[in-house]
């Protein structure tokens, strides 16, 4: 067992977050473990019940524990990364990641497309059916994100006979009807779970989460597809990969002022 020591210059608590951190990290303990209570941690480690509170508070800021009232900290489930810029596929990001994708499809139908749809998809006239698709997305069957996702229907007419439980939809669209994705453009917001996301997602209704917008085009730009997310915020993280001199991502701030 690693030892505290209180004649290093290391503060006592980060010594401890750092051991039960290694623990974490290394696999002894894993996911949805539970850990000792503080009183324990304080004997077996011989150091204050405040130490031991403040090497926690730590690890919760890590986002490597998390606090269940009346029932004590559990290791956390890891977050999920997608990296960006990168234009990313949900199976294939999670099976780059060593992860089971999976989907578990709500709705799947042929429907005439709402106007900020058909604004969105550049579809005018008669030409404004959709193959609208709702899933939720999972991971090692752990619920992850919904998706709503909407495709002109004249790209792919058989879309909607597809099984979409398993495999890439950018797969089919690409093996199936030829329509490669080459550029995307895709905005995020911070939200919250909706009543009926919490159903589909297993988790309480107001969790912070990502709202996530993306048009994806064709090499033709030829927008081909529209996608709406909500992404559970404690299970996903996006990073970016920022390079000197070459503006890849552009933040934009929203004033009250802007929306009037």
């Amino acid at each position: 067992m690693e030892e505290i020591y209180s004649n290093r210059d290391v503060p006592l608590y980060v010594q401890l977050k750092n051991i039960l951190k290694n623990q974490i990290l290394s696999g002894a303990l894993k996911p949805g473990d539970r850990l000792p209570s503080e009183n324990e941690l304080g004997r077996v480690y011989r150091v204050s019940r405040i130490t031991v509170r403040q090497a926690i508070n730590a690890l919760v800021q890590e986002g490597l524990v998390c606090r269940r009232q009346g029932r004590g900290t559990f290791v956390a489930s890891p977050k999920l990364r997608r990296r960006l810029p990168k234009l990313y596929s949900f199976s294939e990001d999670m099976l780059e990641l060593g992860l089971k994708p999976s989907s578990r499809v709500i709705t799947q139908r042929v429907i005439e497309a709402e106007a900020d749809v058909a604004e969105l998809l550049h579809l005018s006239g008669e030409n404004k059916k959709v193959n609208e698709i709702v899933r939720v997305r999972l991971a090692n069957e752990d619920p992850i994100l919904v998706e709503h996702t909407y495709i002109p229907y004249f790209l792919c007419p058989e879309l909607i006979q597809e099984d979409l439980s398993k495999g890439s939809l950018y797969a089919i669209l690409r093996d199936k009807y030829g329509l490669v994705l080459v550029h995307a453009f895709e905005t995020y917001e911070v939200g919250k779970v909706g009543k009926e996301e919490a159903s589909f997602l297993g988790c309480r209704r107001g969790l912070p989460a990502f709202l996530i917008e993306r048009v994806a085009f064709l090499r033709s730009d030829v927008p081909a597809e529209l996608t709406r997310s909500v992404a559970r915020g404690d299970r996903l993280r996006f990073t970016v990969h920022l390079v000197a001199d070459q503006a890849q991502i552009r933040r934009r701030v929203d004033f009250e002022e802007d929306r009037k």
